[in-house]
């Protein structure tokens, strides 16, 4: 869409902040602060009780596994989420009413979500303009020159240099990442603020990663505060000078991060006694497991070589039939590139060869996938595994239109008998087969994609974070059917960013940072910290 100028100047001061730290000093102690912060959702409560402090001038990072309470957190900040009742929170010494996003805002707080937030159809003019103001001129008119030229300037400031008018669609992922930082901080008026970045790095380069360090940086001198959301903890222990970590929706360590190594802070976020206990986590895993290139065959199910695309930097990878090989890594990892890769979903840069049953193909396509016989379940349930308006027997036999047809037309009783007998194999309540499948459940939703994906017989099914958004009882469901299918010789690979899905049901994980992998484990060596170290960079003299 445009260049990124790697040898630009860094980041200036964004328009409205101070010029230096003294003449942004504040009396105040504290930049944030929450109190007693719970928040329960229907069966799952995901914060209980937890204090969050921020200091003026510093950086402070959150941290924690998916599903520590991190994201609730900063919804309830940001007024997405309204917190339980009980809770307290303030800005620089002055009330914030949780829950209430213009209150948000109106209190200087802004935010970089993990989603980014931006609205594709619009250029960055207007995804800037739309939230932080339009320039204006005479009689109120927005003066459209004024705001391109002040976003390419912000733009710039990152080494970003792109038409601003063009539709963000057409915008790579560091483009869109910058656009939702420059929209962030495009109003920033004075030092009493707080910054708040989910996971801002994950689509940068690392030249775009320094530039926005130096930001963080520049802004946390004049007397604000960023609260950084990260799994790397790398950067992490570079950019940030203290730490909070969540655990199962509670606050477990908060400190100075000079007072902690990264392999300390790994045990914290892991925590101790899972570190000696974790390894018993493997005890429900598949006959086998433990066992590399599936059991010993000589001709593996499945064999990538060589593999690469916007993430993946050389991936080398085999599945023995009967094998489930799980994929970890941190979002830009890789992780979440591979199985649309080898199902043919992602083209665009992807080179190596994936072979199925040693047939082997070079340039994948979503229909030359399905002639090998790979299989996805993608990991956006709503936008790409079901069909909104078709029912739930509609949905899953979309893989079958050719078996249950008479005449050229689909028979309505073929139909239902073929739904029900595959909704039964993965005790999906049939009750729900006549319904819309949008009114169903997160858990009966992924019942029915898996339920459609292991209809058209795969020899290679792939998984993209299985489990997201269900409650226990699906994931257990999904988790034993994709034992019972692998001990039937089907080939599984799980991707997911959720570890407790790599030990449930993994026979070897293989964990990616940086596109490559940086570990395998199986058998005894296949834990929650080893991977934890594995993807986030640090050194387990455990392991």
């Amino acid at each position: 869409m445009g260049t990124t100028d790697t040898n630009g100047p860094g980041p200036g001061v964004l328009r409205g902040l101070p010029p230096d730290r003294e003449a942004a000093r504040t009396t105040v102690d504290r930049a944030l602060r929450l109190r007693n912060v719970s928040k329960t959702f229907p069966g799952v409560r995901a914060l209980s009780g937890v204090d969050f402090e921020v200091r003026p001038g510093s950086v402070h990072a959150l941290l924690g596994h998916n599903g520590s309470g991190k994201s609730t957190l900063i919804k309830c900040l940001a007024g997405v989420h309204t917190p339980d009742e009980g809770a307290d929170a303030t800005v620089f010494g002055k009330p914030l009413a949780l829950g209430d996003a213009l209150e948000a805002r109106h209190r200087r707080l802004r935010f970089v979500h993990q989603d980014l937030g931006i609205v594709p159809e619009l250029g960055a003019v207007d995804n800037i303009g739309l939230a932080a103001g339009y320039e204006r001129a005479s009689f109120g008119r927005i003066a459209w020159r004024r705001q391109a030229r002040r976003s390419r300037e912000l733009l710039a400031q990152f080494g970003f240099h792109f038409d601003p008018t063009t539709p963000l669609s057409q915008a790579s992922p560091p483009e869109r990442a910058v656009v939702a930082i420059v929209r962030a901080l495009a109003d920033w008026q004075d030092s009493e603020g707080v910054l708040v970045l989910d996971e801002p790095t994950a689509a940068l380069a690392a030249h775009e990663v320094d530039r926005l360090f130096a930001l963080i940086r520049e802004i946390s001198a004049t007397g604000a505060a960023v609260v950084l959301v990260s799994h790397r903890l790398d950067e992490v222990m570079a950019v940030a000078d203290h730490a909070t970590v969540l655990r199962d929706g509670r606050r477990v360590w908060d400190g100075a991060l000079g007072d902690v190594t990264m392999e300390g802070l790994v045990d914290v976020i892991v925590g101790s006694a899972e570190k000696a206990a974790d390894s018993k986590s493997t005890a429900g895993a598949a006959p086998g497991a433990g066992t590399p290139e599936g059991t010993g065959r000589k001709t593996p199910a499945l064999e990538v070589r060589d593999l690469c695309g916007r993430y993946l930097r050389g991936l080398d990878l085999r599945v023995g039939a009967g094998e489930i090989v799980g994929i970890a890594g941190l979002l830009g990892s890789g992780r979440e590139e591979v199985p649309y890769v080898l199902a043919g979903a992602h083209t665009d840069g992807v080179t190596g060869s994936v072979a199925v049953d040693g047939v082997t193909v070079e340039r994948l396509s979503v229909q030359g996938a399905r002639r090998l016989g790979v299989v996805l379940v993608p990991a956006d349930r709503g936008a790409e595994g079901v069909v909104e308006g078709f029912t739930t027997t509609e949905n899953v036999s979309l893989g079958a239109l050719r078996d249950i047809r008479s005449h050229g037309v689909v028979a309505p009783a073929a139909e239902r008998r073929f739904a029900r007998g595959w909704l039964t194999s993965v005790h999906a309540d049939l009750a729900y087969a006549p319904r819309p499948i949008t009114t169903l459940s997160g858990g009966n939703q992924q019942k029915a994609v898996l339920a459609r994906a292991l209809s058209v017989g795969p020899k290679v099914l792939v998984l993209s974070e299985p489990t997201a958004g269900i409650d226990i009882g699906a994931r257990n469901v999904i988790y034993d059917e994709l034992r019972r299918r692998a001990a039937d010789g089907l080939a599984i690979v799980l991707a997911s960013s959720d570890t407790e899905d790599l030990l449930a049901c993994c026979d070897r994980v293989v964990a990616l940072r940086d596109g490559r992998v940086a570990g395998e484990f199986s058998g005894d060596r296949m834990t929650k910290s080893a991977i934890a170290y594995a993807v986030e960079g640090a050194h387990d003299e455990q392991h």
